[in-house]
This record gives structure tokens, C-alpha cells and sequence, in this order.
């Protein structure tokens, strides 16, 4: 749990201008842990959060259905007016989602926040 604690705060730290938000869930839709970064106020109530972890982690299922054509899914993005949701596939059914301000130069951070998965090899 303090690995995935650190690696959490080495993700906020990507950015912190523009990531509003991380966390790391399983493939339960349970926490393992999350952190906003200080003054962020929540879009999303704590149901409505749990809700759209749910939905995310139930759209890798439909991912993984092309595996043989395209390869492993490394992240899924869906773009809202109010914020960017970014989701990453990490190893033992666990999942890194992030939330980050809309204007956000998306690519910059996706390739940060991969170069950590990558240095974290519990993770990837």
C-alpha cells in the first residue's frame, strides 16, 4: 500500500497545475487509494465517482475484445467541458485514473505519467 501511496503522489506531482485528481482502484471498482491536489474542489460526488469508476474499469472488458487485432490497451480519455478523465491499465487488474483540468495539454502528461508506470514495475 505505501508503494502505491508514493507512486500516486510521483503522479500528482506530473503536473500540478492541471491534474485535479488521481487514484488507483481495482478491478472490484474498489479504492486503493486517491488524492486530489490541495484547494481542488470535487465535480463529482463520492456516488457519483464510485459510478463512473464503475463504468470506466466495465469499458476495458469491451477493449480487451480487440485485443488480437490492436494489441493491450494502454489508456482510454474521455473529454468533458469541465475536466479531461484519463484512464490507465496497470498490472493485476488494477487501474490509474486521473482527472485533469480541460485545456490541459493531454499528450504531455500521458507520456509523464506512462514514463512512472514504467519505472514502477509492480505497476506495469
Amino acid at each position: 500500500m505505501v508503494e502505491h501511496c508514493e507512486f500516486l503522489m510521483e503522479v500528482l506531482k506530473v503536473d500540478d497545475r492541471s491534474i485535479r485528481f488521481a487514484g488507483m482502484y481495482d478491478d472490484k471498482f474498489e479504492k486503493i487509494v486517491d488524492g486530489y491536489q490541495p484547494g481542488t474542489i470535487p465535480h463529482l460526488s463520492m456516488d457519483e465517482m464510485q459510478n463512473s469508476v464503475r463504468y470506466d474499469i466495465r469499458r476495458w472488458e469491451t477493449y480487451k475484445m480487440f485485443h488480437k487485432q490492436l494489441g493491450d490497451s494502454k489508456y482510454a480519455m474521455v473529454k468533458y467541458e469541465k475536466a479531461t478523465l484519463l484512464t490507465f491499465s496497470l498490472n493485476d487488474g488494477k487501474y490509474l485514473r486521473i482527472s485533469i483540468e480541460p485545456d490541459t495539454e493531454y499528450k504531455t502528461v500521458i507520456e509523464q505519467v506512462e514514463n512512472l508506470i514504467r519505472k514502477n514495475p509492480k505497476l506495469s
